[in-house]
Parts: C-alpha cells; sequence; structure tokens
C-alpha cells in the first residue's frame, strides 16, 4: 500500500534513530502486521489493543 509505504518511510527516515532501542525494536515488530491493519492504525480508523503499540502509532500520526 503506497500511502501506508509514504508513513512509515516518512517515520523511519525522520525519528527512527531517536526512538529508545526498545521503540525501535516495537516499530520493526510493527512490520509483521498485516498491511492493512496499519493502515487503518496509522489512518485512526482502529485502536491497536496493546498499549506500546498504540503509543508508537500515536507518535508516527502526530509526526507525520
Amino acid at each position: 500500500m503506497l500511502e501506508l509505504d509514504y508513513v512509515l518511510i516518512d517515520f523511519l527516515d525522520q525519528h527512527f534513530t531517536t526512538l529508545s532501542l526498545e521503540d525501535q525494536r516495537l516499530f520493526v515488530r510493527l512490520l509483521d502486521f498485516e498491511d492493512q491493519l496499519l493502515l487503518d492504525w496509522v489512518m485512526g480508523n482502529v485502536v491497536p489493543s496493546d498499549p506500546d503499540i498504540r503509543r508508537l502509532i500515536s507518535l508516527m500520526r502526530t509526526s507525520s
């Protein structure tokens, strides 16, 4: 999904190196989820149940 690619690449380029090691690992873990679910999270259509993922998605949404 092109829209999701833009969001992920932008976040990776702009913020990944400033994340804690734990959040960097969490970001990499996010990539294992299905694209549609990731897009729904990023667009705010679905709220992740995991609080750590919810926090990182929130950071991604506010930094774009």
